[in-house]
């Protein structure tokens, strides 16, 4: 058992490292670089700082947790409620999702409305509107989260024996399920345009088949499972390896994004 905590605690220990280096990366060229700053990037950029706070709020129930005591009290109360049970990081984890869904409308309406897409501006209400969807849907686990005394430990308090099943099937709905069902229609419509509508000149079938290839890559960063789970370590690292899945398909296999890391690592 200790041989697996500790794969477990490294494994872990090193999803979050990655998280953090690469939604950092893709912060920095998209804030550096005003040729950047389009619609598109802007929502790329609000999707990294979303997968940042999940690995950023993890690491207390994560890593921290198992070195440092809980303490009691209404600071142990509060650590509960926010910190020890990676709540916090589950709203991250939710406002990651919808962020994903509006990546798809993106790309969906850059794909097949290009002119009218040229005139979108930055969507600066998105991160806070969508950062207060993730936090209303972690209130119902905030509410029944205390520190028992006697154990020392954080446990959950719930009203009735339906209310966790209830709880983690529309977290899952809201989530998973949903999100899962909006970007398969809107990727499907991607892939169908690209598939029957002429082209400019130019631009080959080469071309386009690795437009689809990204496509189907966008749709399966959403299938790899973020939601909340009964099985919490599951759920920690599938949330987890969703936020490091994030900037590499989304972000850094765009030849922009490659160009300007490039530039980056060897301007001298």
């Amino acid at each position: 058992m200790k041989t697996l905590a500790l794969v477990y605690a490294a494994f872990v220990i090193a999803l979050i490292f990655f998280n953090l280096l690469g939604n950092s990366l893709v912060c920095f060229l998209i804030i550096k670089n005003k040729t950047m700053k389009t619609s598109l990037n802007w929502l790329l950029f609000y999707l990294a700082v979303a997968d940042l706070l999940v690995a950023v709020f993890f690491v207390y129930p994560c890593i921290l947790n198992a070195f440092l005591k809980q303490p009691s009290g209404v600071t142990g109360e509060i650590l509960c409620k926010f910190f020890t049970e990676g709540t916090l990081g589950w709203a991250a984890a939710s406002t990651s999702s919808f962020l994903l869904v509006a990546v798809a409308f993106e790309r969906y309406f850059a794909t097949l409305y290009p002119f009218r897409s040229l005139n979108r501006r930055r969507p600066k209400w998105l991160l806070p509107f969508f950062s207060i969807l993730g936090i209303l849907l972690v209130i119902p686990l905030m509410t029944v989260l205390y520190f028992d005394e006697k154990t020392g430990k954080c446990m959950r308090k719930w009203p009735s024996y339906m209310s966790p099943k209830v709880f983690s099937a529309s977290w899952s709905l809201c989530n998973s399920m949903i999100p899962i069902c909006i970007m398969g229609y809107l990727y499907a419509r991607i892939v169908w345009h690209l598939r029957n509508d002429t082209f400019p000149p130019g631009s080959s079938r080469m071309q386009m088949a690795k437009s689809r290839a990204k496509v189907a890559l966008c749709l399966l960063s959403e299938v790899v499972p973020g939601g909340y789970t009964t099985v919490y370590l599951v759920s920690t690292v599938s949330a987890l390896l969703n936020s490091c899945v994030n900037p590499v398909i989304y972000s850094l296999h765009s030849r922009q994004f490659r160009r300007n890391l490039a530039s980056l690592c060897f301007k001298n």
